[in-house]
């Protein structure tokens, strides 16, 4: 298989993805897991802090950024090491320092931060400078209003709808094209031995190739969301009867993340090896059903 000719999976794979990815966790709960556990205490001292201490908030919120794809190559790596049956720890998130993948990880941010300027300059292009004077005007208006007024319509009137409609329909665009040039870049990296620009454009490719799978899978994560989201709610509403509203912020982040990102590790490790891995490199099947879970 050449870099030109990623593999056909069929639909029904973008759902097979995420099933591998609890298949993983469940596979290893005391090392995939506690990877897990570990990403969410980050996560969580970075949102305390951001709140805690505001001067700081930029520099951490920064920091998580620039973090996010090393810490998720080392998660991506372990996932593929667990569906060879080979058991990981924590020690595993320092793979791309130690395999030299700190640069190429970081090189997959690039088209987020294209995605962000875009967006902005889009803003100002289609919305303008003076209705977003207006957003602003009317959403500080409607904040100091107070909790549980009722928004004032002739306010709402006042906002540009249409040219602010079409600029989240770039947004959604746009958004979209970020997906498919990063879904699967960084088990590019980690697995598939790619540089950062190569691991972009394989992932682009294997994308459109196989885009009702794609497609799935974005529909089943989301219906995972919103499940994991409710369970977080009722967890995050019982805390803040003890320790406010801090505690509820900070302890839901820890338990979506310590959930979503061997998941999700799992699941771009699994969509990887379908689609761009070699036919000598696929794991075992997991036994688990049908639809392999």
């Amino acid at each position: 298989m050449t870099m030109d000719e990623p593999r056909k999976a069929p639909a029904s794979a973008g759902a097979q993805w995420l099933i591998d990815g609890f298949a993983l966790l469940k596979a290893s709960p005391g090392g995939f897991g506690v990877m897990g556990v570990l990403y969410g205490v980050f996560a969580a001292v970075v949102i305390g802090m951001a709140i805690l201490v505001p001067q700081v908030g930029f520099a951490v919120q920064a920091l998580q950024i620039i973090a996010a794809p090393i810490l998720t190559g080392g998660m991506v790596w372990a996932a593929g090491e667990v569906a060879q049956g080979r058991d990981v720890g924590p020690a595993a998130f320092g793979e791309p320092l130690r395999q030299g993948k700190v640069g190429a990880l970081l090189v997959t941010l690039l088209p987020q931060i294209v995605l962000g300027l875009v967006m902005a300059m889009l803003l100002v292009v289609l919305v303008g400078v003076d209705n977003m004077q207006v957003i602003a005007s009317v959403m500080e208006k409607m904040q100091n209003a107070g909790p549980g007024a009722q928004p004032d319509p002739a306010l709402i009137a006042t906002l540009p709808m249409g040219r602010m409609l079409l600029w989240l329909l770039c947004v959604v665009v746009l958004a979209f094209v970020l997906l498919l040039m990063t879904f699967v870049a960084i088990p590019g990296v980690m697995l598939g031995g790619n540089s950062g620009i190569e691991a972009l454009q394989r992932s682009w490719r294997a994308g459109l190739r196989n885009l009702p799978a794609v497609l799935v899978f974005a529909v089943v994560l989301f219906i995972t969301l919103v499940g994991l989201t409710i369970l977080i709610a009722i967890i995050g509403a019982i805390v803040r009867l003890v320790a406010g509203e801090i505690g509820q912020m900070v302890v839901s982040q820890l338990v979506m993340m310590t959930v979503l990102m061997p998941v999700m590790a799992g699941a771009l490790s699994s969509a990887w090896r379908s689609m761009l891995g070699d036919a000598a490199d696929q794991p075992p099947a997991l036994p688990t059903g049908q639809l392999q879970a």
